[in-house]
């Protein structure tokens, strides 16, 4: 059973760096957007190798390359990064609405 004070935190905490990804995305500067999807695909990758040589350290053998490990880990790294997919249309969404905003500043410019 899901505790609803963790969901309530949950959804809280995604809402607030949703916000925060609209904000540095809405900058003037365009890679602001880019360092919250950034930071978050460089943790998935992070744990997925501390996974595998956790493993290697644990039993003092490397990981062994099954037909189930080929298929689980790039499934459960694309599952991981879905917070990154996420980030990254919400900066394309800002910045292509930055984007339309520029032009009809030059539109309007070029009218006057």
């Amino acid at each position: 059973m899901i505790n609803p004070i963790k969901l309530v935190f949950c959804l809280a905490l995604f809402a607030a760096v949703c916000a925060l990804e609209v904000f540095l995305s809405k900058r003037r500067a365009w890679w602001p957007g880019l360092v919250l999807p950034g930071l978050w695909l460089a943790y998935t990758l992070l744990a997925a190798v501390c996974a595998v040589t956790g493993y290697a350290q644990a039993y003092g053998e490397p990981l062994p390359l099954t037909a189930e490990l080929a298929v689980s880990l790039p499934l459960n790294l694309l599952l991981a990064n879905i917070p990154t997919l996420l980030l990254l249309g919400l900066y394309a969404l800002c910045r292509s609405r930055r984007r339309r905003e520029k032009q009809m500043e030059r539109m309007q410019v070029q009218d006057l």
